[in-house]
């Protein structure tokens, strides 16, 4: 007999779900659109809830950390624009740096 996995419960609904709200507002603000259903939406927003979706097919049972982590993964990504570094592998990896120090500040 297999038993159901119980539901996710964040440890504080309210701080987990004001979170969420919060990257999506960020994410939000992309001035760069993508058009989903026939309607224009933020890259990144429209990234965050991707990747969200694609966590959860591939582990329903995601901890609270990994949701929140696969939310804000991209958070502001287009403030730190790939092409204002060089195009190359170096020119990457300091991007990628670049985007660490970034996210740590926001």
């Amino acid at each position: 007999m297999t038993t159901m996995p119980e539901p996710f419960q964040p440890r504080d609904p309210g701080r987990f779900a004001a979170a969420l709200r919060r990257f999506d507002q960020e994410n939000s603000r992309d001035p760069n659109r993508e058009t989903v259903d026939g309607a224009e939406h933020p890259r990144e927003l429209i990234y965050a809830q991707w990747l969200t979706d694609w966590m959860l097919k591939l582990c329903p049972q995601a901890s609270e950390e990994l949701r929140l982590a696969a939310r804000c993964q991209h958070l502001c990504r287009w403030q730190v624009p790939r092409d204002s570094y060089p195009m190359t592998r170096a020119g990457y990896l300091q991007w990628r740096e670049g985007l660490k120090k970034f996210h740590a500040e926001k």
